[in-house]
């Protein structure tokens, strides 16, 4: 190879070093940026930088690394942010999130996904929007559409789920409503029939009340009855109608009613039965099932113990009255909070005062040699010749060694607790405020085994409490007090130990209001204890005598005090008096309100509002139903004000216009004791003209009824037009129409029997405040 060749080679290799040092200078400077503005949170420039830097150094693996990882990193943040948004009803913000992936990553599979799937949210949405419109329409059938098509876009679409939900709902109130005879049933009627056809007796009521009443096939057209009711409901009128011919009804709708036989068979067949769930959230659910199975003879309920519910099938009033005691049981348990002080004050006094003196001196033969030792010290054997030689040289002397003892110790020691127990009624708490002392047990097995069981003893304060709480917020406590402390360790033979213990227990039942504090004292231990050594005869002497004697004295009191004191957080809330009692119909059959004739008035009707009805045609011995021409010769009227204030008092005076000489007329008044307050009644001047008469009255003041009783003191009796009484009422509240109403009038002719009359008109008060 000439020179001219090598040099070329030199200057090509040469520049192909300073181009690789070029470009790793710009390839560190793009990574550099794209870090940067990777923390930034600028992602499309930081992935394009960090990519251009791995092109530029293909072999540095650390640059192919962050721009993978980078990468990454920033689609996973566009990715949260973008469902994020889609699930905050933000599509715009959601796409702008979607679209920046695609800028460096254009196939980038979730963000083509997310772009589509947001144009199926743009869709739900307008579905969602047109069944919110159909259903403000009252378009019910057309908004359900609407909804499901939205939620088959998107499964999760709220609008779309609210208007669903709302239509489901009003669906199931609408199939759950029981049918109802509504204001129908609460018409007054007058019933007089005298073993007449059932089904004529429910012809003439349909023909008055405009109900129609069908009958099972297996009702016996022959069978018959007797009634006669004066101003009584419909309902009650029919139920009791019903009860006496062991019969059943079925309200088919708002003025269809079937009747059957109130047989097994029938009842199975008729009676509509409602699956319902109760959920607890205070009692078990087993505790429940078993009060519905006592009281309403309910055979099959299923509990569901890991979510506290009961389910029953059972026809809507039997469901009724299951609600009711569920409610009287699933209260709030109540709690107390126990404040506990615990006070154990501890004295000892010690006085070791003298001089003690060794009890004993020894006198002993010295060692010698040539004797047989034992082998312990200075025990020897001596035979009984060596007596001889002993003398004071071969005899040691153990000499007294004298102590002197000046001690004396005081200690106090108070040990206080104060803990809080918040517990619930007729639960236990517990506290133990100590140590653990362990104890270990040693076993060996014959072939040579040892083992080691450890125990542990609780040692210090030991309280355990049960409150019982009653209605009157009073707490039952159940105590049990136990102080305990270690006194000493025992070595037993075999080299373990046992420890001494020493304790009080106190235990006691008391009943506390609430916050009131109860102290309990008088666990005492005084203990006292002298200990005296004496020298014989001298230590007897006194004042020398305590030269040569030592003194213990030792004195040790504990006593413990405690004092207690509940605070209720919740007592028992106990239902109203009308809901701890209600009816529940008969032994055969279970109902909600019992089978009763009650005034059209207290029911709510208008007595003066009853349908006219026609004569009933049909075999000898039928009666009417509601309506005859009034045939009897009175006619009763008000005279009262239209307007009244509250607190000041109105007078209503009845007039009576007879045709007919009467003896008597006994009546009965009621008006609503919520608006009315009762002041006084006055008799007339009808039975009073010639100034013998007897007038007699029953007030119910809580029930709002007047019962009246009226007679002429004239053998004649009276007739003609006069005011029959005047009753005197104070408005107490505010009412566009205050009711007062005759429910009742028997009149007695003198001489001849009189007709039943035709009640007069209800009067009707504006009150004013």
């Amino acid at each position: 190879m000439g020179i001219a060749t090598m040099k070329k080679a030199a200057a090509f290799a040469f520049q192909l070093a300073v181009f690789a040092a070029l470009g790793g200078c710009a390839a560190m400077t793009h990574h550099r940026a794209g870090l940067a503005a990777f923390e930034q949170e600028a992602y499309v420039e930081a992935v394009t930088e960090l990519e251009t830097a791995a092109n530029l150094a293909p072999g540095d693996v650390r640059y192919q690394q962050d721009w993978l990882v980078k990468r990454e990193a920033a689609t996973r943040k566009l990715l949260a942010l973008g469902d994020k948004a889609l699930e905050e009803g933000k599509p715009d913000v959601a796409a702008e999130h979607f679209q920046t992936i695609l800028k460096y990553d254009r196939y980038n599979a979730r963000a083509l996904s997310g772009l589509e799937l947001l144009q199926e949210v743009t869709k739900a949405g307008d579905d969602a929007k047109q069944a919110r419109e159909a259903l403000k329409r009252g378009d019910s059938a057309q908004a359900l559409q609407w909804a499901n098509r939205a939620l088959e876009r998107i499964p999760n679409q709220r609008e779309a789920q609210a208007v669903k939900r709302e239509i489901e709902a009003a669906q199931a109130i609408e199939l759950m409503a029981a049918p109802n005879l509504g204001n129908f049933y609460k018409k007054p009627v007058n019933l007089e029939f005298r073993d007449a056809s059932i089904r004529m007796v429910f012809d003439a009521l349909s023909r008055t009340t405009g109900i129609n009443f069908i009958f099972d096939r297996d009702v016996r057209g022959d069978q018959r009855t007797t009634i006669n009711v004066k101003q009584t409901t419909l309902e009650d009128a029919v139920d009791v109608l019903l009860t006496v011919n062991q019969l059943e009804k079925k309200v088919l709708n708002a003025t269809s009613v079937l009747i059957y036989p109130n047989t097994p068979a029938k009842l199975k067949e008729y009676q509509d039965l409602v699956v319902k769930a109760f959920y607890l959230s205070n009692t078990d659910a087993k505790t429940v099932a078993n009060l519905i199975k006592t009281v309403l003879k309910i055979k099959d309920v299923y509990v569901d113990e890991k979510y506290h519910m009961l389910v029953l099938r059972e026809n809507l009033e039997t469901l009724a009255l299951a609600e009711k005691l569920i409610a009287l049981q699933d209260l709030d348990e109540p709690e107390v909070m126990l404040e506990v002080e615990v006070l154990e004050i501890n004295r000892n006094r010690l006085l070791n005062l003298g001089i003690q003196v060794t009890n004993q001196i020894t006198v002993s033969p010295l060692p010698t040699s040539g004797l047989p030792s034992t082998g312990t010290g200075t025990n020897q054997q001596y035979r009984l010749s060596d007596l001889k030689t002993l003398n004071a040289d071969k005899l040691g002397v153990t000499l007294p060694s004298v102590t002197l003892s000046l001690q004396k110790t005081d200690g106090d020691a108070n040990l206080l607790a104060n803990p809080r127990l918040r517990v619930r009624d007729r639960e236990k708490a517990k506290i133990l405020i100590g140590d653990k002392v362990p104890v270990v047990t040693t076993t060996t097995t014959p072939n040579g085994f040892l083992s080691e069981n450890i125990q542990y003893l609780d040692v210090g304060l030991k309280l355990d409490v049960e409150p019982e709480i009653h209605l009157r917020d009073e707490v039952s406590l159940k105590l049990a007090l136990e102080v305990s402390s270690l006194v000493g360790v025992v070595k037993t033979a075999t080299g373990s130990q046992a420890y001494q213990i020493g304790t009080r227990n106190f235990s006691s039942s008391l009943r506390l209001k609430d916050g009131e504090t109860q102290i309990l004292a008088g666990l005492i231990s005084d203990a006292d204890r002298s200990d005296a050594t004496r020298i014989p005869v001298i230590g007897d002497v006194p004042v020398l005598g305590r030269l040569f004697s030592s003194q213990k004295d030792d004195r040790q009191k504990t006593e413990i005090v405690m004092s207690i004191t509940p605070h209720l957080i919740r007592n028992i809330q106990r239902k109203s008096v009308v809901a701890e009692s209600f009816w529940s119909g008969t032994e055969a059959t279970l109902r909600t309100k019992a089978v009763q004739l009650r005034s059209a008035m207290s029911a709510g009707g208008q007595a003066t509002a009853a349908p006219t009805g026609e004569p009933v045609p049909g075999a000898a011995g039928a009666g009417i139903a509601q309506a005859a021409p009034d045939t009897s010769g009175l006619k009763f009227s008000w005279k009262a004000p239209v307007k009244a204030k509250v607190g000041q008092s109105v007078t209503l005076d009845l007039q009576l216009d007879s045709q007919h000489s009467l003896r008597a007329a006994p009546l009965q008044l009621v008006f609503n004791p919520t608006q009315f307050e009762f002041v006084a009644v006055k008799e007339g001047d009808f039975f009073n003209k010639a100034g013998k008469s007897s007038f007699s009255e029953i007030v119910d003041k809580a029930n709002g009824r007047i019962t009246i009783g009226l007679a002429s003191g004239e053998a004649t009796g009276a007739k003609g037009e006069g005011r029959l009484l005047s009753v005197e009422l104070k408005p107490i509240a505010p009412a566009a129409a205050a009711e007062v109403s005759v429910i009742g009038v028997t009149p007695v002719g003198a001489g001849q029997a009189v007709a039943r009359p035709k009640l007069p008109v209800t009067v009707q008060l504006s009150v004013e405040p």
